[in-house]
C-alpha cells in the first residue's frame, strides 16, 4: 500500500536522523557513490559537514559498482576526485567476486594507526540501493548484513568487527533524495508500490533507447511501440489482448534498479 504524504515526511526525518547519527558516531566516513553516476549520488552536505564541523574525521569516496562501467570511465572519475578526497574503486557482486577490498582495508589500517586509539569506527553513508551492506559483507568475507535490491533493507544498527581495533557500522545511513523522480531511478522507491510506472519508463526510453533495445532485443519507435512489442515477445498481455503496461513498466524499472540497463556518465570535463 502506498504511503501517505505525512508518512513519507516522517520517514525522511527519521532517515536524516539516522544518517546524522551515523556520521557523528564514525571516525571514518565512507560515502558510497554509484560509479555510473558519482555526482548524481553524492551528498555535498557530508563533505561540508566534515570540513566545517568535524575536520578530525576522514572522508572516503567509494565508487561502487565499477563492474557496470568501462574501466576507462572509472579511471576518469578517480582522476576527477583525486584532489578532493581519498577515492577508491570497488565492486562487491558476491563474497567471491569483489574488487578494491585490499586497497580499502589497507587505507582503513593506515587511518587506524593515525588515530592511535583503542577502536576506530567506520560508518557508511549513501543513497538507498548504493550497496553499503554488500560492501561490508565483502570486507568481512561473510554475510553479516542483509542485502536486497530494494530500499530501506537496513533497519537496525550493527557494529561489525573488521580487525581488533576497526569496527564497521552498518546503520540506516542513507542520504534522503529530495526529488521523487530521481528517487525512483536511484532505487529509493519500492517499484511494486509505484503509481503510473509507465511515466518513468517513458523517461528512461527517451534517454536510453539504444540500451533498452539491446537488453530486450526490441527495436521500437516510441513508448507505445515498446509496450506493444514487449507484450508480444514476453507474453505480458491482458485478458483484453492489450499490453500489460503496469507489469511491463515495473519489470523494466526492476531491471533498471538491478543494473541490467547499461548506462554511465562522464566527469564534467569529459562530457
Amino acid at each position: 500500500m502506498a504511503k501517505s504524504k505525512n508518512e513519507v515526511i516522517a520517514e525522511k526525518k527519521e532517515i536524516k536522523k539516522d544518517a546524522v547519527k551515523g556520521q557523528n558516531s564514525s571516525d571514518v566516513i565512507i560515502h558510497v557513490l554509484d560509479a555510473r553516476d558519482p555526482l548524481g549520488t553524492m551528498c555535498e552536505k557530508i563533505s561540508t559537514y566534515i570540513k566545517e564541523e568535524a575536520p578530525h574525521k576522514h572522508l572516503i569516496y567509494l565508487l561502487n559498482k565499477v563492474d557496470l562501467v568501462p574501466t576507462g570511465v572509472t579511471a576518469k572519475w578517480l582522476k576527477y576526485f583525486s584532489n578532493k578526497h581519498t577515492t577508491l574503486a570497488y565492486h562487491a557482486q558476491s563474497l567471491e567476486n569483489n574488487f578494491g577490498k585490499t586497497n580499502l582495508i589497507n587505507i582503513l589500517r593506515q587511518l587506524d594507526n593515525l588515530y592511535n586509539k583503542k577502536h576506530t569506527s567506520v560508518g557508511f553513508v549513501g543513497y538507498p540501493n548504493s550497496g553499503k551492506s554488500s560492501i561490508i559483507n565483502s570486507l568481512r568475507n561473510k554475510h553479516v548484513c542483509n542485502v536486497a535490491p530494494v530500499p530501506g533493507e537496513t533497519k537496525v544498527w550493527q557494529y561489525i568487527t573488521l580487525t581488533r581495533s576497526i569496527y564497521l557500522i552498518d546503520c540506516p545511513g542513507v542520504v534522503p533524495i529530495p526529488d521523487f523522480e530521481q528517487a525512483v531511478f536511484r532505487g529509493a522507491i519500492r517499484i511494486e508500490n509505484l503509481e503510473n510506472p509507465e511515466y518513468y519508463v517513458e523517461l528512461l526510453a527517451n534517454k536510453y533507447k539504444t540500451e533498452i533495445s539491446k537488453l530486450y532485443r526490441i527495436e521500437f519507435r516510441d513508448i507505445e511501440d515498446l509496450f506493444q512489442k514487449f507484450s508480444v515477445k514476453y507474453g505480458k498481455i491482458t485478458k483484453g489482448n492489450r499490453p500489460y503496461v503496469d507489469l511491463i513498466s515495473k519489470t523494466i524499472l526492476h531491471d533498471w534498479n538491478r543494473g541490467k540497463i547499461s548506462y554511465f556518465n562522464l566527469p564534467p570535463t569529459e562530457e
